[in-house]
């Protein structure tokens, strides 16, 4: 079934109250740390393949992101370089989406706007994404955290977490579009 530029695997799974994990390569993923999460997170749940880009050349240039060959039992076989969408499911709820996107080269709001289509299609409670960036910071100091809660209030303060809103004005990602579009009144 596609939904927007995904093709995704039918019969698509119900999902509870499902949140997103995100990450993006390369802009945000320094060190390695969103693909780490995610995969130790998929791995702990049992995640399962959802879909994928159904033609990722439509929004990436596959002389950047280089298609891999590899020999399995002596054949060539080419693994082209997509973004993925994997599931996993809770005994209670709430199931998650993990989303492993990639910084597009072209067409960039169809591709940020085939993610926000996957997202209402399963009606989406939250969307977070991880990752990490190079900055200065010594390492006699505490790293930097941080992160935006949009119209969520802070419930408890945490032990050693100052929490304040970035001040960054600069160059960024397209990503952030998904950020900034999610509809908030819906808890995302």
């Amino acid at each position: 079934m596609k939904v927007g530029a995904f093709e995704l695997q039918e019969p698509l799974p119900e999902l509870r109250d499902p949140h997103v994990f995100a990450m993006i390569r390369p802009w945000v993923d320094v060190g390695s740390v969103g693909t780490l999460t995610l995969n130790r997170l998929e791995r702990y749940l049992g995640s399962k393949e959802l879909g994928r880009l159904h033609r990722p050349g439509e929004f990436f240039d596959f002389t950047r992101y280089r298609p891999n060959m590899r020999l399995v039992d002596n054949e060539r076989r080419v693994r082209v370089p997509n973004s993925i969408i994997r599931y996993a499911t809770t005994e209670n709820g709430p199931d998650y989406l993990f989303f492993h996107l990639r910084e597009p080269h072209a067409n960039s709001e169809t591709y940020t706007d085939s993610i926000l289509e996957v997202v209402e299609k399963f009606n989406v409670k939250r969307y977070c994404r991880l990752g990490a960036m190079y900055d200065a910071v010594p390492h006699t100091r505490p790293l930097l955290v941080t992160g935006a809660l949009g119209s969520v209030p802070q419930l408890r303060s945490v032990p050693n977490l100052k929490l304040r809103g970035s001040t960054y004005q600069g160059p960024t990602t397209i990503m952030n579009l998904v950020s900034d579009v999610c509809p908030i009144g819906r808890g995302l």
